[in-house]
């Protein structure tokens, strides 16, 4: 296959200001014929405001020449989101990006770049990369995750340096063909530990993490520990298991 294009799905919940920067980063740092499509997926508990600011983000990206999906969730919570919008999606590939500048999105173009150099595999971002960094994270929090992707590491017996950011590109053939199971964060476990036991190749790219001060969504210590969960079942699983019904056939 090559790189046509991307569809960058994008879950928003309350974001406003940081969702059309979101939006403005994406379109400065990637060329416009590279991208096929923003996929907004919202919710039910998606507030007013947020809506409002999804409306002003269609204005932009009409204005930039790139088409534009809102796309009402069926699926529940951050992890059905995505899955609604990998389905959605229409580009060759698809890009993960969350509405509150945390994945970094404008390193979104040279992702793009890398894609098309290997446009079979899944080009991701890393914190742990040499260049990367943590903007307003605890430390607690980065100490159990430096331990916990190498702990991942070892498991997979392989150089992927972060397993839980869940800022990738990907052929879209490839999330469409997965049978993701993690309907809550620890779904961006699934989206490395599942390719890699296809045999999909990874290029990671360093990033900054940026977690907002005032972020609320921001998960307890505790929660972390379900991120093993998918980690220990797709390790021992069969590779007919992680396809869909009709994939596996």
């Amino acid at each position: 296959m090559r790189f046509e294009n991307v569809s960058v799905v994008i879950p928003t919940l309350r974001e406003t200001e940081e969702f059309l920067k979101t939006v403005n980063v994406i379109l400065d740092n990637c060329n416009k014929n590279d991208l096929k499509e923003f996929i907004i997926v919202v919710c039910k508990a998606t507030t007013e405001e947020a809506l409002k600011y999804v409306e002003k983000g269609a204005e932009i990206a009409a204005n930039a020449g790139v088409a534009y999906q809102v796309l009402y969730q069926k699926r529940p919570f951050l992890g059905g989101a995505l899955m609604d919008g990998f389905d959605a999606a229409t580009g060759s590939h698809v890009a993960i990006e969350t509405a509150d500048l945390n994945t970094a999105p404008e390193n979104l173009g040279k992702m793009i770049g890398l894609a098309k150099q290997h446009p079979n595999d899944v080009i991701s971002c890393s914190r742990w990369l040499k260049g990367s960094a943590f903007e307003n994270y605890s430390p607690i929090k980065k100490a159990w995750n430096y331990c916990s992707q190498k702990f991942l590491q070892l498991l997979y017996f392989t150089k992927v340096t972060d397993f839980t950011w869940g800022t990738h590109l990907a052929p879209t053939s490839l999330y469409q063909s997965i049978r993701f199971t993690e309907m809550r964060h620890p779904i961006a476990v699934e989206e490395v530990v599942i390719p890699l036991r296809l045999g999909i190749k990874f290029h990671e790219i360093p990033g900054t993490c940026h977690v907002n001060e005032n972020d609320v969504s921001v998960q307890p210590l505790w929660a972390n520990l379900l991120y093993l969960r998918p980690a220990f079942k797709w390790r021992f699983a069969s590779k007919k298991s992680m396809l869909r019904e009709e994939q596996s056939k």
